[in-house]
């Protein structure tokens, strides 16, 4: 009968792996959050600093030359990484994110009724070898003291009719 007890480690080791690995989707979800608001902001800045240069090289680029251009490429390229980090950033959150808020949830339900229905089982399990045992125990204490008075009474009749008149035919 070591079955139940057996299983009761193997309820705290999932016990344990769940909360392990809620808190690992937790961290991974804290994670992608702080990169998403970094990536937005590094963005942004990179936004910022391309609309500074450009108020500032409008005026100075009257000469076309070779460094000019240069600057001028590495400007546009500059914005095009700002607008490609901003979109990441957004597919990241829209994407990903979103994915593993929901999977952290459906695992918190997964755990929760996990616990709800090895709580249901340990009661019916408890009812069974507990309550209806007692029972049962009770009632072969009932039959057993029935028994043994009927021997005792079996025992009396037995003696009281070899103990009795003989009658001769």
């Amino acid at each position: 009968m070591g079955f139940g007890s057996d299983l009761k480690c193997s309820h705290d080791a999932l016990l344990k792996l769940q909360d392990w690995e809620l808190r690992l989707l937790e961290t991974v979800k804290k994670f992608m959050a702080m990169r998403i608001k970094s990536d937005k902001e590094y963005a942004s800045t990179l936004q910022n600093l391309c609309n500074q240069v450009d108020k500032e090289s409008a005026s100075q680029l009257e000469y076309v030359s070779n460094v000019s251009k240069s600057w001028l490429h590495m400007v546009q390229q500059t914005e095009q990484l700002s607008r490609i980090m901003k979109s990441h950033a957004e597919d990241l959150n829209s994407g990903p994110l979103h994915r593993l808020t929901m999977m952290i949830k459906d695992k918190q339900q997964v755990k929760k009724s996990y616990v709800s229905i090895h709580q249901q089982i340990e009661a019916e399990m408890y009812k069974v070898t507990k309550t209806e045992l007692d029972k049962i125990k009770g009632s072969y204490r009932q039959l057993t003291k029935e028994v043994n008075s009927a021997k005792e009474k079996f025992k009396e009749a037995l003696s009281k009719g070899n103990d009795g008149p003989k009658q001769d035919a």
